[in-house]
């Protein structure tokens, strides 16, 4: 139960104190929004699930930090499946009625082919694993995209009445800072280490971009490209010697990877209590996103509420 890519955002739970301190109460608002499989005409369903598995919470505490998660499913239908269906319906419909059908008749179809084509298609699930702490006022979305974060804030905004979460907000140029960082390594800050990849990008509209991986981002040849006029818009970087992570100009984090060391030195024993080495792997990711998060919003003098 790891966090492989995450979204970050700040929110003040002040207004939602005495659910986050009830563990009953914020347990039945996150089950009453809780996942169902998509009926023979949905296309999309979503909603929480037990962290653990069945009969378990959906929440798990420790300290300030709260872990939830949320499953979605969504049936795969391509437009062009339906486009193809449709038309074959069509041309059998026109030479019963040896007439073209009409512009009503023709939605009435659509619609029925939608129907009967939803019923027998496939469908893919995906699971968003969250990360809340009130005290630091940041959650972490386990979610590659914006848009698939922002799905994920509307359901506990839906179980929860409110959930004021904004995206992070820097007070200063994301690409810029982390260009210098590769200019100049001491720009870089005490907690983090450079890693070896990197996405340089002209600010040209049709400029080019070049894409560095296990290269020494030090090195001449990433200079020139900075010299050029390019700047980062992703970089590796690692945290504490702890986690390797991609960190792009939208603050989201990508391919968060502990080291194997930390992890030695961290993780607990594993048991033969399933739910206890998840627990285990929830309590060492939570201490480094806060601390990860806070130094984030730090060094790029974001807004806090």
């Amino acid at each position: 139960m790891w966090f492989k890519n995450a979204r970050l955002y700040n929110v003040d739970l002040t207004e939602l104190k005495s659910v986050f301190d009830d563990e009953q109460q914020l347990n039945d608002a996150l089950s009453s929004t809780s996942f169902t499989p998509c009926t023979a005409q949905e296309v999309a369903t979503s909603g929480f699930i037990p962290l653990f598995g069945p009969d378990t919470p959906y929440c798990y505490r420790q300290g300030q930090h709260y872990f939830c998660q949320l499953q979605e499913e969504n049936k795969l239908l391509p437009a062009s499946v339906v486009k193809n269906e449709l038309e074959n319906q069509i041309r059998i419909k026109e030479q019963e009625l040896n007439r073209k059908v009409n512009h009503d008749e023709r939605n009435a179809m659509k619609t029925a082919v939608q129907n009967q084509l939803l019923s027998r298609a496939f469908t893919t699930r995906r699971t968003y694993l969250i990360w809340i702490n009130p005290e630091s006022k940041l959650v972490a979305i386990g979610a590659s995209s914006a848009k698939r974060a922002e799905g994920v804030l509307a359901m506990l905004r839906q179980a929860l009445g409110s959930f004021p979460a904004k995206i992070l907000q820097p007070r200063c140029v994301v690409e810029d800072r982390m260009t210098a960082w590769l200019s100049d390594p001491a720009e870089l800050p005490e907690q983090f280490a450079l890693g070896t990849d990197t996405v340089l990008k002209s600010p040209a509209e049709e400029g080019g971009v070049i894409r560095a991986s296990r290269e020494d981002l030090t090195s001449e040849e990433i200079a020139v490209h900075i010299n050029s006029g390019k700047v980062s818009t992703e970089v590796q970087v690692i945290f504490r010697e702890a986690v390797s992570l991609v960190l792009t100009s939208d603050l989201s984090l990508k391919r968060l990877k502990l080291l194997d060391l930390y992890l030695e030195r961290m993780l607990p024993e594993q048991t033969d209590d399933e739910i206890a080495n998840l627990q285990g792997q929830l309590i060492i990711q939570a201490d480094l996103l806060n601390e990860l998060g806070l130094a984030i919003m730090e060094i790029f003098d974001c807004d806090h509420q």
